[in-house]
């Protein structure tokens, strides 16, 4: 829009704006005069005078014509005014008013807003049944009076019309009244029973601040009568927890208290029964208490549960009598024995619950005899047995007797007296069974063995109880493994495993006798699963200390299955704790250490032995292990200084002689030559007897070799085997034989090795190294270029066919025979060889070297049916082919062969189309031309070479044009002879045959 535009818009809108305000001011002072009472009383009204405000409305009504449709509006807006002006001042023709205006005006919107307005004023005052006669004919459309009717209604009672109206409310977009109408929703609900559909509606509603604080004790309530206990625990847990929720929390947690209780969840019945005292104020009625004081009891609190139950105790009432039995348990468990006696004291003295009170009379008698009071308990008993003649406990209670009785100062006494009654009762044969497994255990503990395994017996054969027959057969297992009988222990053993209605404690002791039973015997796998299992029950149980002896046991099983990381960890754990086999469990400790080549720390735990414990057994053998460690890890300078201090001091003979050993290999692996074979003579000298001086024989003849005189061997060898030749077998004898013959050959000394091998197969014929014996003569007598000895020991290998170089000794053979002109042998070979190895590279390799064979041996025959062989296989080029063909042709050289001759030329030619299949051709035409048939030889050279042979060399085409001119002067005719050669001479690029060319050309006459 440009300027001009824009300036005429802005001149037409002020006009405009100046207009209407003209019009305006007129308008107003046009209805000043009728309005006055008007605006007046309104005034009033919002000021709530309302005898005012009803004044003036009359005074406006009497001041403005009846029928004047100009004040029509205003005029009913009045009358409206002065109708409610009537309700707020409680006149009693106000619903009459009312009426006649709504009757007046039925379409007005007044009409609907004054039915509204008395609808609220009757609700806001109470009146709900007024309310509801107003508000359900006005509050359709309006979202405050639709709430107010609802509300009505429910003071009413009438949940039926209420609810639907809740409902609706609920979901609308306005908390103020959503909110509140979720909430009276969901108390309808819930007084209907109707819980699942209450939930969601309190769980709405809990986002006012006006419900929120009781909100989850109805949500909580709405679960409980679902009997939804899980899922009311999820909701109402975490809100008790909750610190500064703003919730009411005391029957809430009073709910989840209870519920937690019912479900046994007694660790969070009491925090939630806590929550309960704080909420209250401590003013928790007693059933809730003694839930409390019962959870603290199972939750082992005891002497929390102690401090909540003491009040309760006293009261002379079931309530009372439970509190004072679960009172007793606590005190017992946390072992407040005089507590305990008075608490059961105050139950078994009530009889509300006549079992608890059975129990507690009995439970009385007992903690009376763990008291020690043996006669109190007696006599408890004896009244208990009167009291309650048929009680579940009777047996038990002669038990307690018994038990008295067995607590008496002389077993065996009781003992004594038990065999000499000839029919006891089960309970007296109980006793007896008891009295002689302890007698048995003490037994044991005396180391009085045999007396041990006779009383056991006793136990095992009155099997009146089956605790104390497991326990008996345990003690008996027990005792045969001292007395070293472990098969015996084995069998009783295995049958308890199983610990049927015995501890674990028990299983336990079962386990580690039979670990050590099956250790003994050796049988280390059963050993290791039962270890195992008694070290993982250990570790499982609260407060329990490992047992060193079994950790080592342990660590040996799998040690032993060189299952080395555990074996360590075991080890490991027990060197900490053991006292009795401290250097025991180190050393195995380093050992699995060096097996895992963690070599610095098993030489570092080496050292803690010999520097911890010198006086051990083990100390020697740990400073072995370091040098062994030393010597394993390359550090042979250190490895010979130990060694050689172990060696000085003359430690035991089987360290003196390892020392040594492992001294000369340092000294080999140092380069040390001489000073190994003095330490190897040494032992082989004074160990001689030993199974290290064979050891030593070997380190000794491999250095000698590598001083390069292995040949010196032989002789050490014949003295030890001279001096041992009553104790040595054949078998060794041998191995050492072929040892020192293999010797001189790895040497090299192979002249000196072919006798010593050939000795060797001599007088061991039969022996499993005489296959490489074979092998290593041929190989030896090949290196020295002794090619009859090496192919006569090459066919030794082949014929026994069981050397893994068989395939090269063939070969070999093959070689060896083409190279002393053994032509047919050799080509033997080659086949042999060609059979075993049937990749295409050895079959050609074959052929080629058979072709070779009998061209050199003259046997063309043979020859062609190589050719003939091989050309089907497409191992060759034609080329190839060719050439092998011609070569055949050239080799039928006698004129008695020309047919044969011809034949393989014209093989050639048919394989070869350049110059090898050429000169084939060439060949034939001058044949032509040496029996004068110069014509046919010149028609076969235009005719082939134009058409077959057009591509090969100029060196071959040159070859056949002098030959057609050779035929050319034959025939007289030298100018066609001339002109060829110069052809010849200028197009021809091979030289050879050009300088042919100008020789034949200057030999030709001029004319």
């Amino acid at each position: 829009m440009n300027n001009h535009s824009r300036s005429i818009r802005w001149v037409s809108a002020f006009f405009f704006f100046c207009v209407s305000l003209g019009a305006f001011g007129q308008q107003t002072l046009s209805f000043k005069d009728h309005t006055l009472h008007f605006r007046q009383a309104k005034e009033y009204f919002d000021a709530k005078n309302y005898v005012a405000a009803r004044e003036e409305f009359n005074a406006y009504l009497g001041s403005i014509e009846p029928l004047s449709n100009e004040q029509a509006g205003q005029r009913v807006l009045a009358e409206y005014y002065m109708t409610m002006c009537s309700l707020y001042m409680s006149q009693p023709e106000a619903e009459i008013l009312a009426e006649r205006f709504v009757a007046n005006n039925p379409e007005h919107p007044q009409a609907i807003k004054l039915l509204r307005g008395i609808g609220t004023f009757f609700y806001d005052n109470g009146d709900y049944a007024k309310a509801v006669k107003y508000l359900s004919k006005s509050s359709e459309t309006n979202l405050e009076a639709k709430y107010k009717l609802a509300v009505s209604y429910y003071e009413l009672k009438n949940f039926t019309e209420a609810l639907p109206y809740f409902n609706e409310i609920k979901v609308e977009q306005e908390e103020e009244y959503a909110l509140s109408a979720a909430y009276y929703a969901a108390v309808i609900q819930f007084n209907d029973k109707r819980y699942a559909d209450a939930a969601p509606d309190f769980q709405k509603a809990e986002a006012s601040s006006k419900y929120r604080r009781e909100i989850p004790n109805w949500i909580a309530l709405c679960y409980f009568n679902q009997s939804k206990f899980n899922e009311l625990l999820n909701y109402a847990e975490p809100i008790l927890v909750k610190k500064n929720s703003g919730y009411r929390l005391d029957e809430l947690s009073q709910l989840v208290a209870d519920v937690q209780f019912k479900l046994e969840r007694f660790e969070k019945a009491a925090k939630s029964y806590d929550v309960l005292i704080k909420a209250t104020g401590n003013k928790i009625n007693p059933t809730s208490q003694y839930r409390l004081g019962y959870s603290l009891y199972r939750i082992k609190k005891f002497n929390e549960a102690a401090t909540q139950l003491k009040g309760l105790a006293s009261q002379k009432d079931s309530l009372g009598q439970y509190a004072a039995f679960t009172l007793a348990l606590s005190q017992l468990n946390a072992g407040n024995l005089a507590a305990t006696l008075e608490a059961f004291d105050l139950a078994k003295n009530l009889s509300f619950n006549t079992q608890i009170q059975e129990e507690a009379y009995y439970n009385h008698a007992k903690v009376q005899l763990d008291l020690g009071r043996a006669s109190e308990t007696i006599q408890e008993i004896q009244a208990f047995n009167a009291k309650f003649p048929k009680s579940k406990f009777t047996e038990e209670a002669v038990e307690l007797v018994a038990d008295a009785f067995l607590h008496a100062d002389n077993l065996k006494v009781a003992l004594e007296y038990l065999q000499g009654l000839t029919n006891r009762s089960p309970k007296l044969n109980e006793a007896y069974q008891t009295l002689s497994y302890n007698l048995g255990v003490r037994a044991y503990n005396e180391e009085h063995f045999d007396e041990a395994i006779k009383l056991f017996d006793i136990s095992i054969n009155t099997p009146q109880k089956a605790q104390y027959t497991q326990l008996a057969l345990l003690g008996k297992a027990e005792t045969l493994s001292q007395l070293k009988k472990f098969d015996e222990a084995i069998e009783l053993y295995n049958p308890l495993l199983t610990g049927k209605g015995q501890t674990e404690d028990f299983i336990q002791q079962v386990r580690m006798g039979l670990a050590f039973a099956y250790f003994n015997t050796k049988d280390f796998t059963k050993a290791n699963n039962l270890f195992k299992a008694y070290v993982d029950r250990l570790k499982a149980a609260p407060n329990s200390k490992n047992n060193p002896a079994i950790l080592i046991r342990l660590a040996d099983t799998y040690l032993i299955s060189r299952k080395y990381q555990d074996a360590l960890t075991y080890y490991s754990q027990a060197a900490e704790i053991a006292k009795t086999e401290k250097d025991y469990a180190l050393y195995q400790k380093g050992m699995t250490l060096s097996y895992l080549n963690r070599d610095a720390e098993a030489r570092q735990t080496f050292k803690q032995v010999r520097m911890n414990f010198p006086d051990s057994k083990f100390a020697e053998d740990a400073i072995f292990q370091e040098n062994i460690l030393l010597f394993n890890g390359h550090k042979y300078k250190e490895a010979i200084a130990g060694f050689t201090e172990i060696i000085d001091a003359k430690t035991k003979s089987e360290y003196l002689a390892q020392s040594i050993l492992k001294r000369a290999q340092a000294y080999t692996n140092n380069e040390q030559f001489e000073l190994a074979l003095a330490d190897y003579k040494r032992i082989i000298n004074e160990f001689s007897g030993d199974k290290i001086a064979k050891d030593a024989l070997i380190g000794l003849q491999e250095n000698l070799i590598k001083v390069g005189r292995p040949e010196e061997f032989g002789q050490v060898l014949e003295n030890y085997q001279a001096s041992h030749a009553s104790e040595s077998n054949d078998a060794e004898a041998m191995d050492l034989k072929y040892s020192a013959a293999k010797g001189i050959y790895d040497g090299k000394k192979f002249d000196k090795a072919i006798p010593a091998l050939k000795d060797f197969v001599t007088k061991y014929p039969t022996d499993e190294n005489v296959v490489e014996a074979y092998y290593l003569i041929a190989d030896a007598a090949d290196q020295i270029k002794d090619s009859t000895e090496a192919v006569a020991a090459y066919k030794k290998v082949v014929e026994q066919n069981a050397h893994p170089q068989v395939n090269k000794a063939i070969l070999r053979t093959a070689e060896l025979e083409f190279n002393l002109g053994n032509y047919q042998s050799s080509v033997n070979f080659y086949r042999m060889h060609q059979a075993k190895i049937k990749e295409p590279e050895n079959v050609l390799m074959g052929y080629t070297q058979i072709f070779n064979a009998f061209y050199a041996a003259k046997n063309l025959d043979s020859v062609g049916k190589v050719i003939l062989e091989v050309e089907p296989l497409d191992l060759y080029s034609t080329t190839e082919l060719a050439t092998m063909s011609r070569k055949l042709a050239d080799s039928y050289s006698d004129s008695t062969q020309i047919g044969q001759r011809n034949e393989w030329l014209t093989k050639t030619i048919a394989l070869d189309k350049n110059d090898i299949g050429g000169e084939a051709q060439i060949e034939f035409a001058l044949q032509l031309s040496q029996v004068g048939k110069y014509k046919e030889s010149n028609e076969m050279i235009t005719t082939k070479f134009k058409n077959e042979f057009a591509d090969v060399s100029d060196g071959v085409i040159g070859k056949a044009y002098v030959l057609l001119a050779d035929n050319f002067v034959s025939l007289k005719n030298l100018a066609q002879a001339r002109a060829i050669l110069k052809s010849i001479i200028d197009n021809s690029t091979d030289n050879a045959i050009v300088e042919v060319a100008k020789t034949k050309l200057k030999s030709l006459p001029l004319k």
